[in-house]
């Protein structure tokens, strides 16, 4: 019987930042893309003989903005994947989209090679979205949510954050409650961390940066789990929250020390006790 392996798939590239933002991300043009994708699925190949004894459980392609790719550079990277590990016919596969990315080459990726994905709103207040640095709107969200509920996907998380800039309790409920109106499987509800070297990070150094205090912040977290518990969501993580059965199983297999091989810039891996990072630069 083969050991397990969970694959994370790191693609770089956003439309911008955002001003919250420490992530290893940032924009580029279509020819580094595309380079990018070619550099990836050689990265993929080479590991073929090391996950050789591997069947593949979960593979998840995070960023960044993974939707940015062109979706021909998509399906080759999946390719990649597919052609070298053992993946489960029952793997889970899931892709970040942001709103206001992709298309229709993006959608026939989706249906060909994933089957969740994982759609960042951050917050249904257009005013907080934009203190994010956001690309999106409430509407674009609800466009892009719509498309793939019609087109047939049938498990979608949606990432929250909490304890956002000028955010109230009342705001922060108002959030949660038109993201669990939506019936997603799964929800992601973050509580803002500010990083050095941010664009929020520089605001709350020089004290321009009105945060929620951190009763408020307690609160919200609270809120969180009653609010979305009485929607018959069940918090698994500490930030997450999913319907019955609907666990993110690439999530558990981080938390429970299981096994995950990283590509792409600044991925991590842990395989046999040993942890790796790729270069960053």
């Amino acid at each position: 019987m083969k050991n397990n392996l969970g694959i994370y798939i790191h693609i770089p590239f956003c439309v911008r930042k955002c001003n919250y933002c420490d992530f290893l991300s940032f924009p580029a043009d279509d020819d580094t893309k595309r380079a990018y994708a070619r550099a990836l699925v050689r990265e993929i190949r080479a590991y073929g003989e090391t996950a050789a004894d591997r069947e593949v459980e979960t593979v998840f392609i995070g960023g960044g903005t993974p939707s940015v790719m062109p979706a021909d550079c998509l399906a080759d990277i999946m390719k990649a994947v597919t052609s070298t590990f053992d993946v489960r016919p029952d793997a889970e596969i899931t892709m970040e989209m942001n709103p206001g990315t992709g298309g229709e080459g993006l959608l026939n990726f989706l249906f060909s090679y994933v089957n969740r994905v994982s759609i960042g709103l951050q917050s249904a207040d257009d005013a907080e979205l934009q203190e994010l640095g956001r690309i999106h709107t409430w509407q674009d969200f609800l466009s892009a949510y719509r498309m793939l509920r019609d087109a047939g996907m049938k498990n979608i998380n949606v990432d929250l954050i909490s304890a956002i800039p000028n955010q109230t309790g009342e705001s922060w409920l108002r959030t949660l409650n038109c993201a669990a109106d939506l019936k997603p499987e799964h929800i992601s509800a973050y509580s803002l961390i500010v990083e050095k070297g941010t664009p929020f990070g520089k605001r709350k150094a020089e004290g321009s940066l009105k945060l929620p205090d951190e009763d408020l912040e307690r609160r919200m977290y609270a809120d969180t789990e009653e609010a979305l518990s009485l929607r018959g969501y069940h918090r698994y993580e500490i930030s997450n929250y999913s319907l019955p059965g609907y666990e993110c199983r690439h999530n558990v297999r981080y938390w429970t020390g299981g096994d995950y091989l990283g590509l792409g810039l600044g991925s991590s891996s842990l395989m046999d006790h040993v942890r790796w990072k790729n270069t960053s630069d």
